[in-house]
């Protein structure tokens, strides 16, 4: 593991859920060694996406796969998107959006190179890539499905809380404190969780999938 992957690491994990900045804030994280670069997988459930750090010896690549696909929309929507992209691009300094994969999904991207990076700079790029999700996404229209997968992607982490044998005072402490949510939404939701996951119990399929 290189230097830089620790400190970001350490700087990732260590924080408190009312933190004012993004980076204060305690993260999930994963980290993947690999021949030429370390890769650091780090997620917080007030994040809409996934954050992705590629670090090498003399740079810091992350990435936000905000996982929207553009190969299927017709041609000149296509190119409506395409050019709200561009003009996001010009518009920010720090972040740039891209295209990746076969699907051309849509994605976040800041470049830092190490020479003199410091936690400040580091706290910078993680929050515009964060905050740079919404924009893209209301810039091409798709607030809604954002909401929809934010509420997908936490019902399946309560899902694997339960299972994991978390009690429901931890699990509501995660919604409430980690989560953003309102007390009386977080017991509705949890709730609905919990319905869904008996629901599928009986039905064989004890994965949940989805939540009303």
């Amino acid at each position: 593991m290189m230097e830089w992957t620790e400190k970001f690491t350490r700087w990732l994990k260590k924080g408190k859920e009312d933190a004012t900045k993004v980076l204060d804030m305690p993260w999930d994280i994963e980290v993947k060694v690999e021949e030429d670069k370390d890769i650091i997988t780090a997620v917080h459930p007030k994040i809409p996406f996934p954050v992705v750090i590629h670090v090498t010896k003399e740079f810091a690549n992350i990435y936000m796969d905000t996982g929207v696909p553009t190969d299927t929309i017709d041609v000149e929507e296509r190119m409506r998107a395409y050019k709200k992209l561009l003009y996001i691009n010009t518009n920010l300094n720090l972040m740039k959006t891209g295209l990746i994969g076969e699907e051309q999904r849509v994605v976040l991207i800041v470049d830092l190179s190490l020479t003199s990076l410091n936690k400040t700079e580091f706290n910078e790029a993680i929050t515009a890539i964060s905050f740079g999700a919404h924009h893209v996404v209301e810039a091409l229209g798709l607030t809604k499905e954002l909401s929809n997968a934010l509420l997908k992607r936490t019902a399946i982490m309560v899902s694997d809380k339960v299972k994991g044998g978390e009690t429901k005072e931890d699990i509501m402490k995660f919604l409430i404190q980690r989560v953003g949510m309102k007390k009386e939404y977080a017991v509705e939701f949890m709730k609905k969780v919990m319905s869904t996951i008996e629901a599928a119990e009986k039905a064989g399929e004890p994965d949940l999938i989805y939540i009303q």
